[in-house]
């Protein structure tokens, strides 16, 4: 099983604490030392000074009585550095901890509570958190965790542990630990050779992130996937229904929004639009400036797929993904990406891209519903790289891109339009 820092779970302790990191790193004080860092996270309230009350620098002076393997901060310290560079917030693999963009916007939130752009925010950072364990296999463990809670509702609290058991994020994966999940705690445990103070750490923050962010309905000590992500308040999602296959039949979440090729891709402004690490430059004017401008391409793409793929038989959606076409026998979900041109660019949008659709595929339609009845396309401003579509493809989503006033598409594009393909041209 994959070990996780478990000191915190608080997502606006955790903003508090990168707040903590940045102050240190533009002051050129050594943020990689567990002392000064966990003294700083003391100060800040992040960690806690002991069983008793007592003021900040009479528990600091002494601490530092201690010898450093026996100060509690330094193992708080140690540990959301670990969380951090997950996240992707900071590099700590040099002499000194490095500040990336991403977690330099977590910093920005410490103080403030926990509202719809922050929680845009976190889930981002935390859906696409990858983690390799030190084996060389990588999973998403967040995501991870949704799926083994879709497969299994009510999934008791403490083999939610088994999103980190998951190697990588493969289907047999996946399968493995949702056929766990039917066993016994103690004989989960004893299969997996860990110990009870291993499974109960590695139960301690994943599902504290998804109840945070609403992905997940808490109800007594189980869990079950709320109907929309961030939306806890609008109940749990249907469990799979029994049907013959004759009446399987593609339909949209309810909390989706039916829309129009005129009135798509209006509810979105530059502040919560989710491709949120779009180049941050020290002029916040010109940044906004940018964020603007690939908002409003982001949905000139959304109105010209709706455009070209609505009709008398068809249904439009939006919310949260960016267009769910349904007709009597199959639904196309869409997730439309600007690019600025660079790689690094493509790779992000290709890996949010993915993990977009394959999290709302999983979560927001009717469990029962399979690949052949909900198909996933990522729309892209230009043709991406062979490599992207190759990878996408490998996951059942087919890509297809701007091309003059239409589109055009891969082999599985094709597939999976058929007919249709001729009206996105």
């Amino acid at each position: 099983m994959k070990g996780f820092p478990n000191q915190i779970a608080v997502l606006t302790k955790l903003a508090t604490a990168m707040a903590c990191i940045v102050r240190l790193v533009d002051a050129g004080r050594q943020a990689k030392d567990d002392g000064i860092l966990g003294e700083e996270f003391v100060r800040a309230g992040v960690a806690g000074t002991g069983h008793r009350p007592q003021p900040i620098e009479d528990y600091i002076r002494s601490q530092r009585r201690k010898t450093p393997d026996r100060q509690s901060f330094r193992t708080t310290a140690r540990g959301l550095r670990e969380l951090f560079r997950i996240l992707g917030f900071i590099d700590d693999s040099g002499n000194f901890v490095e500040v990336t963009e991403l977690g330099r916007r977590a910093a920005s939130y410490s103080g403030i509570p926990l509202e719809r752009v922050q929680i845009s925010f976190w889930r981002h950072a935390i859906r696409n958190m990858s983690h390799d364990g030190g084996d060389g296999e990588v999973s998403h463990p967040y995501q991870v965790l949704l799926r083994l809670i879709a497969r299994r509702p009510r999934l008791e609290k403490p083999k939610c542990a088994l999103a980190l058991e998951a190697r990588n994020d493969s289907l047999a994966e996946l399968e493995r630990i949702v056929a766990l999940a039917d066993l016994p705690e103690a004989e989960i445990r004893q299969r997996l050779d860990v110990s009870n103070s291993n499974w109960a750490n590695a139960v301690k923050v994943l599902p504290k992130f998804a109840e945070q962010l609403g992905d997940v309905i808490r109800t007594g000590n189980m869990y079950e996937i709320s109907q929309a992500p961030g939306r806890a308040d609008a109940g749990v999602a249907e469990a799979p229904a029994v049907r013959r296959p004759r009446e399987r039949q593609p339909r949209a979440p309810r909390t989706s929004r039916p829309v129009t090729p005129e009135t798509i891709g209006q509810a979105g402004t530059a502040d919560n639009f989710d491709e949120i690490e779009v180049q941050t430059l020290a002029d916040p004017v010109a940044t906004a400036r940018i964020r603007r401008d690939r908002l409003r391409r982001h949905n000139l793409m959304v109105k010209r797929i709706a455009a070209r793929m609505a009709g008398p038989n068809v249904q439009l959606f939006e919310d949260p993904f960016d267009l769910l076409a349904i007709t009597e026998t199959v639904g196309i979900m869409f997730e439309a990406k600007s690019l600025d041109g660079t790689p690094d660019d493509e790779r992000e949008r290709v890996r949010e891209a993915l993990s977009q659709l394959l999290y709302y595929s999983a979560f927001l339609v009717n469990p029962a519903v399979n690949d052949d009845l909900i198909h996933r396309v990522a729309c892209f401003e230009h043709r991406i790289s062979d490599a992207h579509v190759g990878w996408l493809n490998n996951n059942n989503i087919a890509v297809i891109w701007r091309d003059g006033d239409g589109f055009a598409g891969d082999a599985l594009a094709a597939r999976f339009f058929g007919r249709m393909m001729e009206q996105l041209r």
